[in-house]
Order: C-alpha cells, then sequence, then structure tokens
C-alpha cells in the first residue's frame, strides 16, 4: 500500500479522534475523571500525540511512521475500551460507555491503519 492511501487512512482516523472527544464531551464523560478541565488537558495531548506522526510524516521523517503505531493502538484501544465499558455500565452518560458511538469506526480505523503501518515495514 502506498503512503497516500496510510495518510488517508491516518486523516479519517484524525476526524473521528476529534468527533469522539465531542461526543464524550456531550455525553459527560469528562465526569469519569472529575472535571471537563482535567480531561480537556489530556484529551488535548492525546490530539496533540496524534497529530505529531502525521506532521513527521508529510516532512519525510521515518520516526513519524513508528510514532503512528501509538496513535493507532490509541484508536484501537479505544474502540474496544468503550465497547466493553457500555457493555460493564449499559449506560452512555458520565461512563466509560460515553463515546460508543465514534469509538467503534475510530478502532475499526485505527486496526486499518495498524494493518497499514505493519504491512509498509515487512
Amino acid at each position: 500500500m502506498s503512503d497516500n492511501h496510510l495518510l488517508i487512512l491516518y486523516l479519517i482516523m484524525l476526524f473521528l479522534q476529534t468527533v469522539h472527544i465531542f461526543e464524550e464531551i456531550g455525553f459527560k464523560a469528562y465526569e469519569v475523571v472529575g472535571s471537563l478541565n482535567k480531561y480537556l488537558f489530556v484529551a488535548s495531548f492525546l490530539v496533540f500525540a496524534s497529530y505529531l506522526p502525521l506532521v513527521l510524516i508529510l516532512l519525510d521523517i521515518r520516526a513519524g511512521y513508528f510514532l503512528a503505531f501509538f496513535g493507532a493502538i490509541l484508536a484501537l484501544g479505544n474502540g474496544i475500551v468503550h465497547i466493553l465499558g457500555y457493555i460493564k455500565t449499559k449506560s452512555f452518560r458520565g461512563t466509560v460507555g460515553a463515546g460508543v458511538f465514534s469509538g467503534i469506526p475510530l478502532g475499526v480505523i485505527g486496526g486499518m491503519v495498524l494493518i497499514n503501518l505493519i504491512s509498509i515495514f515487512q
């Protein structure tokens, strides 16, 4: 697969990550960590950590591909955690189940990015 395919998948993943954050805020998932400020601090760091590999890949710095593994694993893990959170709590509001609607496609695209990255390194 080409780098263009990876970049398109990665951009879709970043878009879904942003949508996911808004969904979590809407369903008050920040109550799990205590406050909206704490949640936004952590979410901002994770978004920065997800955009950094994209910038490095675009600058043709090989470390960007390695860092992209972390973003893809986070996206895949996000989908799994929210599905399990919903199954456990049966609730979307103020629980780990909040974010399940965008978490599922985020997890799927994270898996696709991960597979694409593995194929690049083989």
